[in-house]
């Protein structure tokens, strides 16, 4: 399956190059295109990270007040859950089917024989590791962004720390990893991930202008 994909994202990257003939600018374009294929999923995830940060509370309050009885307490957080058109399962199939992508995506970058001691911005060969450490900076600060900007707010002390414990473990990680990775790898990570910064952006201003209207609905009622 993974191949499968590498030689169909290897099939569009040579298609693009018919079109801009600039690989480094074709890895950009192809990220673009990637994400308006996913927008649709990543929009649902998204949303439902940020609607239910905002949901918080009254999910909580439907734990403690059916404590001794789970099946109820699930039952109301699933009416709460579809009065604000959100399904918390949405957040697990976008992960589940970036995995593949991402893979196919490496293989058909690293194994482009076109990169090859191809040059772009400061970087002598685009198939190599960035001999500075402009790129794995830039490639830990926008994973920094990334996870801070899509992560869900809790008002848990304890998930928080938790989930600032797993950000800081993934941030390091690719830092790590980055220091390995051809350029032409680490540009469509960091492309991938200022796109992805962007998209939170907009959702989440969309979610809270959503609860800013309704709570002004009930206000007035």
């Amino acid at each position: 399956m993974v191949q499968s994909i590498s030689n169909f994202f290897s099939m569009v990257l040579n298609w693009l190059y018919s079109v801009v003939p600039n690989y480094p600018v074709d890895i950009i374009l192809m990220t673009i295109l990637l994400k308006l294929i996913l927008e649709p999923l990543t929009y649902h995830q998204l949303r439902t990270s940020f609607v239910i940060s905002r949901i918080q509370g009254e999910l909580q309050e439907i734990a403690k007040k059916y404590k001794n009885d789970p099946q109820q307490a699930a039952q109301q957080q699933s009416k709460i859950y579809k009065e604000h058109g959100v399904n918390p399962l949405i957040g697990c199939l976008l992960p589940l089917l970036q995995i593949p992508i991402f893979f196919g995506l490496y293989g058909s970058l690293v194994q482009n024989p076109n990169f090859n001691g191809l040059p772009f911005l400061w970087v002598p060969d685009i198939s190599k590791p960035d001999p500075t450490w402009i790129t794995v900076i830039a490639m830990v600060a926008v994973t920094y962004f990334q996870f801070k900007f899509t992560s869900q707010a809790t008002t848990d002390p304890a998930m928080q720390r938790q989930q600032n414990m797993m950000m800081w473990i993934f941030v390091i990680m690719i830092g790590w990893i980055a220091r390995s990775f051809p350029f032409g790898v680490a540009l469509y990570w960091m492309a991938f991930s200022l796109i992805s910064i962007v998209e939170s952006f907009i959702i989440r201003k969309m979610v809270e202008r959503q609860f800013a209207e309704k709570n002004a609905a009930a206000a007035q009622k």
